[in-house]
C-alpha cells in the first residue's frame, strides 16, 4: 500500500487486507496525483503479469511513466494489455531498408510503447545531424509521441508524425517494402541543443528523472484517473507470488521453519558468509562447549 494515495482507516467501508488491516481511498476526488515511484513500480508488475520478456520491462516501464507525465493514455493502454504481437516480440524490431541518416523499420505488430526503446536506440545510434527514421506496421501509433520528451536529457530534438507510407516517402526514405504499405510514425532527431526551461529545479532534476514531464512530476504528480489506478493496481498483484511456506522460505535471508514460522534464535550472522561470520559462529560453539 503506497502513502501517497492511500490512509489507514477502521471504517466498515475500508477493504481488509490478509494482516486484518483496513485501508481507505484516502481521496473521493476522480483523480489521483501519483509518485513516480508507485507509478514506475505498479508499471512494472503489470508488464510482467501481462507477459512481456522480463528484458524488456525495465525500458519500457520507464517509457510508460514518461508518457503518464506527458498526459499521453500509457495507462488506458495497459488497462487493455499487450497484444499477442508485444507478447511474443518483446520490442524486438526489423530493419526493412535503410541509407545514409535514414531507416525503415518493422515494428511486428507491436505496440508503440513497446516498440519506442528500440526506437530511441536506432536513432540514437545512426551518425549525422538530422536522422530519419519511419515505423511501419505498428499500433497504437499516437504513444510513440512519448520519444519527443526523450531528447531533451539527450540534447538532440526528436519530432513524431503519424503519417501513411506514401507521404513518408516525400522525408527522403529509401523505397519502402510493398510489405510495410499503410500508415506509421515518421520519427525525425537532430543533433542541435533542445530548448530548455529557464526554471533551475527542473534543469537539476532533468538528469535524474529522464524528461521535462517527469520532472515536473517530481513536485505535483502524475494525475490520473482514480478508477483506473485502482484497477490497474489490482491487476498487479497477478505479478506476485501467492503467499505460501516457500514463497516466505524464499523472501530474503530470514530463515523460517517448516510451518513458516521465523526462527527466534537465529542472528544477523545468516546474512554473511566470510570470515566475520565464520568467527562468530566459532566464538559460540566455543562458548558453548565451556
Amino acid at each position: 500500500m503506497t502513502s501517497a494515495t492511500l490512509t489507514s482507516g477502521t471504517g466498515s467501508d475500508g477493504a481488509a487486507d490478509r494482516l486484518g488491516r483496513t485501508w481507505q481511498n484516502a481521496s473521493d476526488a476522480e483523480t489521483l496525483h501519483l509518485s513516480l515511484r508507485e507509478l514506475r513500480l505498479i508499471t512494472e508488475r503489470l508488464l510482467q503479469a501481462q507477459g512481456l520478456a522480463l528484458g524488456a520491462v525495465p525500458a519500457v516501464r520507464d517509457l510508460v511513466l514518461h508518457a503518464q507525465a506527458a498526459g499521453l493514455p500509457a495507462l488506458q493502454f495497459l488497462s487493455e494489455g499487450l497484444s499477442a504481437a508485444d507478447r511474443t516480440g518483446s520490442g524486438r524490431v526489423e530493419i526493412a531498408a535503410e541509407a545514409p541518416g535514414a531507416l525503415v523499420i518493422d515494428c511486428l505488430g507491436q505496440s508503440a510503447l513497446v516498440v519506442a526503446p528500440a526506437l530511441l536506440d536506432l536513432l540514437q545510434a545512426e551518425p549525422g545531424e538530422r536522422v530519419t527514421l519511419w515505423a511501419g506496421h505498428i499500433e497504437r501509433a499516437a504513444l510513440a509521441a512519448v520519444l519527443e520528451h526523450q531528447g531533451t536529457d539527450r540534447g538532440v530534438v526528436i519530432t513524431m508524425t503519424p503519417t501513411p507510407s506514401d507521404a513518408a516517402q516525400a522525408a527522403g526514405l529509401p523505397p519502402l517494402p510493398e510489405a510495410l504499405a499503410g500508415d506509421g510514425v515518421l520519427l525525425v532527431m537532430e543533433r542541435r541543443a533542445p530548448g530548455l526551461p529557464d526554471d533551475s529545479e527542473l534543469l537539476r532534476l532533468l538528469p535524474l528523472v529522464g524528461s521535462l514531464p517527469a520532472a515536473r512530476a517530481v513536485h505535483t504528480g502524475v494525475k490520473t484517473p482514480t478508477a483506473l489506478w485502482w484497477s490497474l493496481f489490482e491487476a498487479s498483484a497477478h505479478a506476485l507470488s501467492t503467499e505460501s511456506v516457500t514463497s516466505l522460505k524464499h523472501a530474503g535471508a530470514t530463515a523460517v521453519d517448516e510451518n513458516g514460522v521465523i526462527e527466534p534464535d537465529l542472528t544477523d550472522d545468516v546474512d554473511f558468509v566470510g570470515a566475520t561470520a565464520v568467527n562468530s559462529i566459532s566464538s559460540i560453539n566455543e562458548g558453548e562447549q565451556r
